[in-house]
């Protein structure tokens, strides 16, 4: 769907998630149009190529998570929303615990494709580099050599925590250039993709399946649909941030 009802989806069900009104829930979802999304505290003035955007057909939002540029093509998102109360009276999970949890899901869904990825133990690369897949961070997931597979950024409020990761079908390269006002840096971290790492290509329906199978396997999940009053809120919010240049282009 479009990039900005997408974000303020994601947004409404981390609310539902945070206030007890719905179980933790996963997405797995593309965009169409193509989107370049931003990172929530990333610069968007002067450095986002608007006419070039216009003429292709991009769409720019700012996502709620962190993080750097993602161009949202040919590849597959997921997003997890939980609630920060594991169970009544727990612990809240920490940023880093939940970062680690979903990689191994994620790890699990690329072995249903035949891929053997691997959890980056450390940052890898310029983490100035505008481009999410110009460098590699902690708890993201790599493929054969180390290349960035798997690209993950959070968000927490007081009451839930929302996930997103971007999983390439073929390899960006350095195609968000063509968005950013900005010079590709020479010590980019060179990303992999899907394709490349099952050397065949693949359809957006078998890698979503293949991670839908790793989720439901780990966490016994069962298909459901936004419910009436989260798709109320999505549109308020869609209508009310993600839809607004004051949020988009806030930084």
């Amino acid at each position: 769907m479009d990039g900005r009802w997408n974000m303020a989806v994601d947004e409404a069900l981390a609310e539902s998630t945070g206030s007890g009104e719905s179980p933790a829930v996963i997405r797995l979802y593309g965009f169409s149009p193509p989107t370049l999304s931003l990172g929530r505290f990333q610069k968007a003035k002067g450095q986002c190529a608007a006419a070039r955007m216009k003429a292709d057909g991009i769409v720019l939002v700012r996502r709620p998570t962190g993080g750097h540029a993602v161009l949202h093509d040919d590849e597959l998102t997921y997003s997890v929303a939980l609630s920060k109360q594991a169970s009544a009276g727990g612990p809240a999970p920490k940023k880093r615990e939940v970062y680690l949890f979903i990689a191994r899901i994620l790890l699990k869904g690329l072995a249903n494709l035949g891929v053997a990825g691997s959890i980056n133990a450390a940052q890898r690369g310029d983490v100035h580099n505008p481009d999410c897949f110009g460098s590699a961070g902690e708890y993201e997931i790599a493929g054969s050599g180390g290349r960035k597979l798997i690209g993950s950024a959070q968000m927490t409020t007081r009451t839930a925590i929302l996930q997103h990761g971007s999983i390439p079908l073929s390899n960006p390269g350095g195609r968000v250039f063509l968005y950013l006002q900005a010079a590709e840096p020479l010590d980019a971290h060179e990303p992999s993709s899907l394709d490349e790492e099952t050397g065949r290509v693949l359809t957006f329906e078998e890698a979503r399946d293949a991670f839908s199978r790793a989720f439901r396997g780990e966490l016994a999940a069962v298909e459901s649909s936004v419910s009436p009053q989260e798709e109320r809120r999505a549109r308020e919010i869609l209508r009310d941030k993600y839809e607004t240049d004051e949020w988009n282009l806030a930084c």
